[in-house]
């Protein structure tokens, strides 16, 4: 997870990061400043108002922004200088848009959700909170997506469909119908692979 202050409204300035171990952060060039444990103590030691959690699990990272928002800091968006937002797009507090994610007119992006790496979510769609929409997924228009799902690497959803909330779907799937909460899909067209469930 990483911390941030904010010199200005435009542009992020990464202090460094905490992790479960207080380790791996020269795999980011950053500085390590703690251990998750130690979240709320490492922000106030360095003065730190704003954050934005890199925590891959859908779950996890919304656990850890309400923990931090309780503490009276603030969630932040994180947007790639090599993404691209159309101005009628809206972001929620602490999405993250990775390098070549793009979002396009009247999407909207719920709190702490990610559109990784060459992701894009279409007109008019709407990703849940805690969504990871992963590398190289394409949300057709009119897309929704329900909260702390994970769109896999490769999925391609057609316009209109609605997705529901806690979802998996596979890496390569192709959703072509609706999906209800809590199940998971994979294949071409997506089919339920829930346990018991063909």
């Amino acid at each position: 997870m990483c911390l941030e202050a904010m010199p200005d409204h435009r542009r992020r300035h990464f202090v460094g990061a905490v992790s479960s171990d207080g380790s791996a952060g020269e795999r980011f060039d950053l500085p390590m400043l703690g251990r998750h444990d130690d979240l709320v103590a490492v922000a106030e030691r360095f003065g730190i108002e704003v954050f934005c959690v890199g925590i891959g699990s859908n779950h996890v990272r919304e656990h850890v922004t309400a923990e931090l928002i309780a503490a009276g800091l603030a969630a932040v968006e994180v947007v790639s200088p090599h993404a691209v937002v159309l101005p009628t797009a809206q972001l929620g507090e602490g999405c993250q848009l990775m390098p070549a994610a793009v979002v396009t007119s009247c999407a909207s992006i719920g709190p702490g959700a990610i559109v990784n790496t060459n992701a894009s979510v279409d007109h008019d769609s709407i990703v849940g909170p805690y969504v990871h929409i992963g590398p190289g997924a394409v949300l057709g228009g009119r897309v929704t997506v329900g909260a702390r799902t994970l769109i896999g690497l490769g999925v391609r959803v057609l316009p209109g469909v609605t997705i529901g909330a806690d979802v998996t779907v596979g890496a390569g799937a192709v959703v072509v119908n609706d999906v209800p909460d809590g199940a998971t899909v994979m294949g071409v067209p997506a089919r339920r692979r829930d346990r018991g469930v063909e």
